[in-house]
Order: C-alpha cells, then structure tokens, then sequence
C-alpha cells in the first residue's frame, strides 16, 4: 500500500542520496524528468534544478545539502527547468528521512507551477537569511526579498525614523538623539515612548511576519540606542563610497582598473542623499560629505577619460559634476573648451551664456573668464 501511494501520488516524488542522486522516483517525477529531456541514469537534483546556477534561487547552494543540513524540512523553492519545447515551471520542497542504513536520504517533492508566478519562494530568507536593500542616493526605495516596501509611511514619522537611522548608519543612536532630530528641541518627555512606539511601528513595516517576541533583523537595540544591523541592510550610499573611494586611490597606479571602480561607483549616486527629504538639517553633513566624493569621482573619471583621448565620455562626466558644482568656473570652463576642440563653437557660447546669467543673478558679477579666454585643449 505505502508503495502504491508513492507510486500514485499526484506530485512527483524523488528519493536522493547524500551526493543528491537520485535513488528512485515515482510516475509523476519520471514524466517531469522526460519533459526537462534528461537522462535518468545518473541524474543528480543538481542537473535536475539546476543548483548553483548564477541567477537561479539556488545559486547559493545544492539543494540537497541544504535539506541535509536542516533541521527541519525547507519551505517551498519555485524553480525553472529548461525543457526542449519551453521552460517547465515547478515548486520544490526538500526534506530528510530514513533511520539507520536509510538515514540520510532526501525527499524532494515536485508540484507544477505558472511560468508567469513571479515568486521564488514561500519563505524569501530561508537560504540567505533576511535581506534588506535600501537607495538613499536620490529618493528612498526600501526592497526586500519580497519586493519592494514602498508606500506614504516613508514620507511620515516612520519614514523619517528610517531615514534618520540611514544617515547614523555606522553608530548607535539613543532615544533622546533621535527624539531631539526627529521632534525638534521642543519635544517634551513623552519622547521616549514615541520613539519606541516609531520604532515598534518601522519594525513592522520591514518585517511584517516577525514574531511579538522574535528579535528584529534589521533594527537592533541596545542599552536604549538604536542601530540598522548593515549585515542584513544594504545601503547603496556604502557601496557607492566603497567603489569610489578603491578608485580613487588607484588612478595613480592603475588607471583603467581606477577607472571601472569609479564608473560603477558612480552609476549608483542617482542623485544627493535623501533627496526626498531636502531641508532635514541632521542629513545635512552626511549628505554634503558624499555629494562632495561625487564630484572628485567625476573629476578623476573625466582626467582618465580624456588621457585614453574619450572625449565624448569626459564630457559626460563633466557635465554630470556641472550640474552637481552649478557655480564651478572651472567645470563650466573644461567643458567649453572641449566644445571648442571638437569644432562646437556655438556650443561653447551657449554654456558660457548660462553660466554668465546664473553667476550674474547670484553674485552680481560675471564670470573670471570671457569666451576669448578660452584655450583649446592639447590631447
């Protein structure tokens, strides 16, 4: 009976070895194995689902290792199995049994899914642990593995509180700091309550499904302070400094390498931190220190762009640095003599005419230089 119910279950059914090998399947699983167009002998959940796979859901590891290494069984993981006549969609859950000779054996249970079910997995952090990714180059996007958290609340006092704890990112805040950031010098004594209460409030936001008594991932709090845990938050203002700060160091010695760190550096800043939230003076320092890394990432790049004579890609980077340094001479000036280089002449006056009225209308005078002062580059 146990075997005609495994036989004639509706779902397939795998029974694998500690190498993931498959030992023996039933009716629905041979099918499957048959329609993904390999070979039973010898098949391997690996070469079935394609573990450590780049950009697969199990690129981190094999499944059957993963179930072995488990306490308990692993949720459901949907997969896409190449096929000849298309790609077959399926949901996979994993499993340990057996006892004495048998112990150590897998059980992977196969269910057909929708190709257009964009899910990946019942529980998004089983594999990885919970993962946060947060962009506070230009406006706040908050992602998880689930999706993206957006919605009013980033615009409100929990947005904020986030926000706030984005800018002391490296460091432990106490309830009084933020109070005092958030509310402002006159906020009264009611402010730890509101703080807890905000924090209690973002916590849910990011982790819906956390337990009352389940210590937060994301937040961590300690003798009344407050921190993001940046082992499970990605923040792309630390990724951005990281690259630009490798490349910057090594334009004297490896140019081309200094160069790559900074283009992909610099993809990243969308725009000064927290541009969502302008006027917030406890951003102020923060985001004037990585506005001001932008801009020696642009000078560098655009120095690297014209030695390798990209004249076309210098003058991208120096426009960008225009627009970030408005009342920058110099950067106005470098630009319209590339202008001049490349027979823009017309050009070249245009961006002087701009500068001269932007100049003029904040500071009263013109510009130190005319158009006639204007060299043309030697590359």
């Amino acid at each position: 009976m146990e075997q005609d119910a495994f036989r004639g279950f509706p779902y397939g059914l795998l029974v694998l070895d500690r190498r993931g090998r498959v030992l023996c399947r039933n009716a629905e699983a041979a099918r499957l194995i048959e329609a993904a167009g390999l070979a039973e002998s010898e098949l391997t959940c690996c070469e079935l689902l394609g573990c450590r796979r780049p950009d697969t859901v199990l690129a981190s590891g094999c499944l059957t290792e993963l179930a072995l290494a488990s306490e308990s069984a692993l949720p459901e993981v949907r997969v896409d199995v190449a096929a000849p006549d298309g790609t077959i969609a399926m949901w996979v859950a994993a499993g340990t049994v057996g006892r004495g000779g048998d112990a150590g054996r897998v059980v992977l249970q196969l269910r057909p899914g929708a190709a257009q079910d964009r899910r990946q997995r019942t529980d998004p952090h089983w594999m990885s642990g919970p993962k946060l990714r947060i962009r506070c180059l230009g406006k706040t996007v908050v992602e998880s593995a689930e999706g993206p958290i957006g919605g009013a609340w980033l615009e409100q006092r929990t947005g904020q509180l986030l926000k706030y704890l984005l800018v002391e990112r490296h460091r432990a805040v106490t309830v009084d700091e933020i109070g005092e950031s958030i509310w402002g010098a006159g906020a009264d004594y009611a402010v730890g309550g509101s703080v807890r209460y905000y924090i209690h409030a973002l916590r849910r936001r990011l982790e819906p499904q956390r337990g009352s008594r389940e210590q937060s991932a994301f937040i961590l709090a300690r003798a009344g302070c407050y921190r993001l845990e940046l082992d499970h938050v990605e923040v792309d203002a630390d990724e951005f400094e990281t690259r630009v700060r490798r490349g910057l160091s090594a334009v004297a010695t490896d140019p081309s390498s200094a160069g790559e760190e900074l283009e992909l550096g610099l993809a990243l800043y969308r725009g000064d931190l927290l541009s969502d939230l302008p006027y917030a003076e406890w951003a102020m320092s923060e985001r004037h220190r990585l506005h001001d890394l932008a801009c020696a990432g642009l000078r560098s790049l655009a120095d690297i762009r014209l030695e390798l004579r990209l004249v076309d890609g210098a003058t991208r980077c120096l426009e960008r640095l225009a627009t970030l340094q408005p009342y920058d001479e110099d950067v106005h000036r470098r630009l319209m003599e590339l202008d001049i280089m490349q027979g823009r002449r017309s050009d070249a006056v245009r961006r002087y005419a701009t500068l001269r009225a932007r100049i003029r209308r904040t500071f009263g005078h013109d510009p130190d230089f005319t158009p006639a002062d204007l060299a043309r580059p030697q590359l």
